[in-house]
């Protein structure tokens, strides 16, 4: 698309050996001219490693609390000093495939006005552990319901949204409530938004920052007020 330029967020904690192959990921697409790496008190060479793959670094001490919300409003904050168009969220651990960006950019030739466009494991789903997948299934539904709208997969973090509609999100939320924060802002505000495929990936030595069903129900009672 002429004139689309992203910026990537992508939150990290001890993913030294995943965070490089992310961030060279993303420089196969011209689309992306600025990375933002947010290394939240890691205790290995993340940083390190996301430097030498050619993102910027901004690293977040220990002791603040507020995780991955956290994370994201300040690689938020960073990014927006600059020259774009959109803002991509992905992870830094290697579950999100910075190859699946291709699926966004080709919707955006079809529908250039789509203001948000979110992530979906649910094509994928025999790939997450069972375990997960029922707490991502429930969380849906239940912010679903809220919300009055059908998400497939709320806890994705594989996203893309509009600048112009982050800066009327004005996002607040601590951990991994900040993604549905996204979500149900937006189902307010009547915004465009639509579920992209997106590959599912858990390799043997993933492990998740989300704790199932405490995470969930935090998240829920967040959804209530946001």
């Amino acid at each position: 698309m002429s004139g689309l330029r992203i910026g990537a967020v992508i939150p990290a904690h001890d993913e030294s050996a995943t965070i490089g192959a992310v961030v060279e990921g993303l420089r196969a697409y011209p689309e992306v001219v600025a990375m933002v790496v947010v290394d939240d008190a890691s205790t290995d060479g993340t940083a390190q490693a996301a430097a030498a793959a050619g993102a910027q670094v901004l690293r977040l001490e220990p002791g603040q609390g507020g995780g991955k919300g956290r994370a994201l409003r300040a690689g938020l904050a960073r990014v927006m000093d600059q020259d774009i168009t959109h803002v991509l969220f992905l992870d830094g651990d290697g579950q999100h495939d910075p190859a699946d960006l291709q699926g966004f950019l080709e919707h955006l030739v079809q529908e250039p006005e789509c203001d948000f466009l979110l992530g979906s494991r649910y094509r994928d789903r025999a790939r997450i552990p069972r375990a997960r997948w029922n707490v991502n299934a429930l969380g849906s539904w239940t912010l679903g319901r809220i919300a009055g709208v059908r998400w497939e997969d709320t806890q994705c973090g594989f996203r893309m949204l509009r600048r112009e509609v982050l800066d009327r999100m004005e996002l607040g939320a601590d951990g991994f409530a900040i993604e549905m924060e996204m979500a149900m802002k937006a189902a307010h505000h009547r915004i465009r938004w639509v579920h992209i495929p997106v590959k599912a990936i858990y390799h043997a030595q993933w492990r998740s920052h989300f704790r199932g069903a405490l995470d969930t129900w935090r998240i829920a009672w967040y959804s209530l007020f946001c």
